[in-house]
């Protein structure tokens, strides 16, 4: 586990947007995702108070947390291009849309290209998906189900990102949109960060009336870290900021690494169950909240996953790898560390 002493001072300048959750209100079929609090033999057998799970299960129809950034970033992305406000009624954007005839472009490891690709039939737009060549058939055709193309890359996610930016600016209707940053391309994973904070705020909310009190510890996946950053950039924004814990498949420990190096560290990732963190470079947006506000990082094995995969299915909750990571990561927690602590896990 990497530690970052500094990062229990360390304060965020960020400001909700209350614009955020109002879009997405307007949405198809929005409503808060359910935050589950954990069977109490859970808590006494980790040695905490209360362990809460945020469900992103069923968001928008889809089965992740995923759909809440790639539909701000979506929408922003286009509305910039066409000279009207993020606020403008969804109707009038999709008629625009119709007549410009836009190609929406991203990599994914999964989720988010099945996000973008969801926003695109939903705009009236078309959808170009890059895919990493491990990526399983089954996750493919859930894309294509959203009437997108897939293109399979001959490489890793780092690879799928390059081509689908390489295709985009050939095309003048060709619109990126990735939820990762690199030098040049900012302001849109920015949006998607910022679409991420409707379900810090549905937290929140949801935190409180299940138990009357603030969070000590957030427990976040990281893949290129854009929901870790959102995460950083709300809960260390208090004056009584929560702690945070990122962790990564052990085969795919971009951050870890770069905070250990201390400056962003491109690595060479390897094969894992934990396809939707299998991420070699954190994002360059995200990377100065994580330096100084991540408080821990750990990696967990597939096999560490995969038993508290089954320990929650046992409890008749259904999860998948990445999201099984959190709570396996809190079982790696020293006694101490956990001690009088409230756990969220963010599915």
């Amino acid at each position: 586990m990497y530690h970052n002493p500094s990062a229990r001072s360390w304060k965020s300048k960020h400001t909700v947007r209350p614009s955020v959750l109002k879009f997405h209100q307007t949405l198809p079929d929005y409503g808060k995702t359910p935050l589950i609090k954990l069977p109490a033999k859970v808590g006494e057998q980790l040695g905490v108070g209360t362990i809460l799970l945020k469900d992103e299960s069923h968001r928008f129809a889809l089965p992740s947390y995923k759909i809440l950034g790639a539909s701000w970033g979506c929408v922003c992305t286009i509305t910039h291009c066409l000279g009207i406000l993020p606020s403008a009624p969804l109707s009038r954007i999709r008629q625009l849309v119709a007549v410009v005839h836009y190609t929406f472009y991203t990599a994914t490891d999964g989720n988010w290209g099945r996000a973008v690709a969801h926003m695109a039939k939903f705009l009236g737009a078309n959808a170009l998906i890059y895919v990493p060549k491990v990526m399983v058939e089954a996750t493919k055709q859930k894309i294509r189900q959203e009437g997108a193309e897939v293109i399979v890359v001959d490489g890793d996610y780092d690879m799928a990102v390059k081509e689908a930016e390489r295709a985009a600016i050939t095309q003048p209707r060709g619109l990126l949109i990735e939820d990762t940053a690199w030098p040049g391309y900012e302001e849109i994973p920015q949006w998607v960060v910022d679409g991420y904070s409707t379900m810090m705020v549905e937290i929140d909310e949801q935190c409180q009336e299940l138990t009357g009190r603030p969070l000590n510890l957030i427990i976040c996946p990281v893949g290129v870290g854009s929901l870790a950053q959102a995460v950083v950039a709300h809960y260390k924004s208090r004056d009584a900021p929560s702690t945070v814990m990122a962790v990564e498949p052990d085969t795919a420990a971009c951050l870890k690494t770069s905070l250990e190096s201390g400056q962003m560290t491109s690595i060479s990732t390897g094969n894992t169950t934990m396809c939707g963190m299998n991420c070699g470079t954190v994002s360059m947006t995200a990377w100065p909240f994580l330096r100084n506000g991540v408080d821990a990082s750990i990696t967990v094995t597939d096999d560490e996953s995969a038993e508290a995969q089954e320990m929650l299915k046992d409890m008749e909750i259904s999860m998948g790898p990445c999201s099984a990571a959190t709570l396996a990561a809190l079982f790696s927690i020293s006694e101490e560390e956990k001690r009088s602590c409230i756990s969220i896990v963010i599915r």
